[in-house]
């Protein structure tokens, strides 16, 4: 019953979180209640009964490598997650969210959280400015224990500017190995060559022509030594690609975008990795 429920809830994490028409959600749940009956003589109502789906989630046991479970407590998990958000405000540089944690937004939290622990996840997320999108992406990037990275937009924030702060990215997921969520709004889309960076940090993991000839040189150092441990080789190409693949390892993108005007289909257009290569909330 717990792989049938898993596969139920993994089946609307991938498709159901691209809808927002109800009638569309229940046409799924009803696809998936034909599947249970006529494959696995099962049914929606014997797995979830009259309550909705479950979320699953790997936080709430403080264990290593924690087990990723249907969460039927709600209370516990509001309880944990306002508990962590308390100690989000302490850390230090972090100011205090304010966020009220009603259902949707503890689903969000979930939704997101999944998407940062998987190899490789991206995340997109669609709702209007003021939605909460990049305050619950903060607190799901705590809960996961990773160090979040955004930019700050000036008068003069360029291209050039734009470059530099990826450069760091780069250096702290790949040179430093730390674990990063890089997160990315519309507001701060100055210039449209910004998204077409972030499309091939999500499609290849590497932005052509970031780093200069000498720059290269450098970063290929800071990983000499770990390369040497895995066996990676000690060529600067074997260094940059042995660099470029712990960015890709440790990176993950969380983009958040507002669905409102013509802004955001010309983009998806322009930059089909928006869309392919990020999970869809």
């Amino acid at each position: 019953e717990s792989i049938l429920q898993l596969w139920c809830h993994e089946t609307f994490r991938i498709y159901g979180d691209r809808m927002w028409d109800h009638t569309d959600k229940k046409w799924l749940q009803q696809l998936l209640d034909d599947k249970l009956s006529n494959i696995f003589s099962s049914s929606w109502t014997s797995l979830f009964g009259e309550e909705e789906m479950p979320p699953f989630a790997s936080f709430m046991r403080a264990v290593d490598n924690p087990p990723y479970e249907a969460i039927n407590d709600r209370v516990a998990m509001k309880e944990l997650l306002m508990e962590k958000l308390e100690d989000y405000a302490l850390e230090p540089g972090k100011s205090a969210m304010d966020l009220v944690l009603f259902k949707d937004a503890l689903m969000h939290v979930c939704r997101i959280h999944r998407v940062l622990c998987q190899p490789r996840g991206n995340s997109l997320l669609v709702g209007v400015g003021g939605s909460g999108r990049k305050s619950l992406a903060k607190l799901a990037t705590y809960v996961a224990e990773l160090k979040c990275f955004s930019i700050e937009i000036t008068k003069q924030y360029r291209q050039t500017e734009f470059r530099e702060d990826l450069k760091s990215l780069y250096r702290q997921a790949g040179g430093q190995n730390k674990p990063s969520v890089f997160l990315f709004d519309d507001t701060q889309i100055v210039l449209e060559t910004f998204l077409e960076d972030v499309n091939n940090i999500l499609t290849s993991g590497e932005v052509p022509n970031l780093f200069s000839k000498d720059e290269i040189g450098g970063v290929c150092e800071d990983v000499r030594n770990d390369a040497k441990k895995d066996g990676a080789g000690e060529t600067q190409h074997e260094l940059y690609q042995y660099f470029i693949n712990r960015v890709r390892a440790n990176l993950h993108v969380v983009l958040c975008l507002s669905p409102i005007g013509e802004a955001f289909r010309v983009r998806c257009r322009m930059f089909p990795g928006l869309v392919n290569c990020t999970t869809i909330d």
